[in-house]
């Protein structure tokens, strides 16, 4: 017997390289807007990120240079008081040298003799002395030796005059002066 199949036969449906190429296409751009969409929110969160990192920075940068100039005031301030200080102890120096020229002057200077000026810039004095006795000025340069702060003692200028009809003897002295320091 014949067997007929009134149904017919089912055929399988072919699928068209159309629709699949197609369904590669969605897929394809499908996954490349979502790595589009992922990277842009990853590169906005970053730029978030160093935004605030920024901030921060720039703020401790703006209190460190507030630092730096309080340094800078206090630095100057200290080199003005270094300098002050420096002052006090040369002028300290330079007051125990007077003393003991001065010291040794006055216990060189015989009776009649008197200083009328003197000049001194630290090594070098410079005298200009009256006497009323002519050995009293050889008597004050010896005397002068014997202080030992003394040397290179020089009789510049000796000149007679009178004053009030009394003889007097003016003359200058030049000498090297070593206080010890």
């Amino acid at each position: 017997m014949i067997k007929v199949n009134l149904l017919g036969v089912k055929k399988r449906k072919k699928f068209d390289p159309i629709y699949v190429e197609l369904a590669l296409f969605l897929i394809s751009l499908s996954l490349a807007v979502f790595l589009i969409f992922t990277t842009h929110t990853s590169l906005l969160s970053e730029i978030s990120y160093y935004k605030n990192e920024n901030a921060v920075l720039q703020g401790e940068l703006n209190r460190l240079n507030k630092i730096k100039k309080e340094i800078d005031s206090f630095d100057k301030k200290k080199s003005e008081l270094q300098k002050k200080i420096d002052i006090v102890k040369n002028l300290k120096k330079g007051q125990k040298g007077y003393s003991p020229l001065f010291i040794n002057i006055e216990k060189a200077l015989p009776d009649d003799v008197w200083i009328g000026n003197m000049n001194y810039n630290g090594n070098i004095i410079t005298m200009n002395v009256t006497s009323l006795r002519s050995s009293s000025v050889n008597q004050f340069i010896m005397n002068l030796y014997k202080t030992k702060i003394f040397s290179n003692i020089e009789l510049k200028v000796v000149k007679k005059g009178s004053v009030d009809k009394i003889d007097i003897n003016d003359f200058s002295i030049t000498a090297n002066v070593n206080l010890g320091g």
